[in-house]
């Protein structure tokens, strides 16, 4: 590949978060699907930008390692007119939360003709709603938890509530990082899960907890890389990740998870990205599709770059891997006009 000049998107919160991803207490490692980071919704959003910061930094590393230019630009108000000032021949998305969830940023790269790596912007939006998400995979006859939209406008009806069953968690409809995440026990706990949760989001889901060992299932494209299993989850910092990949469980059973995990990739349509699908398998050997995350962390701590690892993939090779996979726009070379004689 010849050399390339890349941008790396990265929310402009992950830079105002350069000093706490340099303090001992910055995000280690992936937050999880069903643990909410903190308590203060302020410290969620500074975390949220050291996980955009900590991939973004990565990115540029391998960028540079394998030989092309990394120029970060931030995903702001004004991206559209940096992008004019900023010619590059593709993006890389470090935009692992909201701001890269609604697909307004992949959205404008398609319409400025910018090749970039990552799903389109009618996949990571779907992926990112929870309650269509959930739909669309129960549509396809894929398993997901019971749930229950709320909001200003919707009401759950008291019957609904009966046969969902306790515990739940409540979830802002459209969230990452586990941001806005509330385990209840009981119908009288909802009300303060739901003040927490409208912080992020105006709608929400309330989902029924499901127990289980959590399987995440990283994939690139339909090829499935591997899977880890999540032992422990991060602490209020993001520090303790611990996981071990591949799961103690046999080749049979990883090979009915990944299917699984394929077709819900399948239905959301989040293309040939590196997608991770979160999977919690159940006492009784059933699976539960929890969610798919189409923008995984990508910095090296991550689950799916430690995934990668395992499976005998270096960080740069991954990255120069998802970087074959981007249709590049031939450059154009300007050849001076021939003036036509004067007789």
């Amino acid at each position: 590949m010849r050399p390339l000049t890349l941008g790396i998107v990265v929310s402009d919160g992950a830079f105002s978060a350069s000093a706490l991803a340099e303090s001992p207490s910055g995000c280690d490692a992936d937050a999880g699907t069903d643990a909410a980071i903190t308590a203060d919704p302020d410290a969620d959003r500074a975390a949220e930008g050291v996980v955009d910061l900590r991939s973004a930094s990565d990115l540029v590393d391998a960028v540079e390692a394998l030989g092309h230019q990394a120029i970060p630009i931030a995903a702001n108000s004004d991206l559209d007119l940096t992008l004019r000032r900023t010619p590059v021949d593709a993006c890389l998305l470090a935009l692992h939360g909201r701001r890269g969830g609604a697909g307004d940023v992949q959205a404008l790269l398609a319409m400025r003709g910018t090749p970039h790596v990552g799903p389109p912007s009618t996949g990571v939006a779907l992926a990112f709603d929870k309650i269509r998400a959930r739909q669309l995979l129960a549509y396809h006859n894929l398993p997901v938890p019971a749930a229950v939209a709320l909001g200003a406008h919707t009401r759950a009806s008291e019957r609904a509530l009966e046969l969902l069953g306790w515990p739940c968690y409540v979830k802002p409809r459209r969230g990452a990082h586990g941001l806005g995440i509330t385990r209840v026990a009981e119908l009288a706990d909802v009300r303060a899960g739901v003040e927490r949760a409208m912080e992020i989001d105006n709608e929400l889901l309330l989902e029924r907890e499901v127990v289980g060992r959590e399987i995440q299932v990283v994939l690139l494209g339909e090829r499935v890389l591997g899977f880890a299993e999540i032992l422990e989850r991060p602490d209020a910092h993001g520090v303790g990740l611990s996981m071990v990949t591949p799961p103690d469980l046999s080749r049979g059973r990883l090979d009915g998870i990944g299917n699984l995990a394929r077709r819900a990739v399948s239905a959301l349509g989040p293309g040939p990205a590196l997608t991770r699908v979160d999977v919690l398998l159940h006492p009784r050997n059933n699976e539960m599709i929890i969610e798919v995350e189409p923008l995984p962390p990508l910095h090296r701590d991550s689950v799916v770059v430690r995934v990668a690892r395992a499976a005998g993939l270096a960080y740069e090779d991954l990255v120069g891997t998802m970087l074959d996979r981007v249709p590049l726009a031939p450059r154009l070379t300007h050849r001076p006009v021939a003036r036509p004689l004067l007789q």
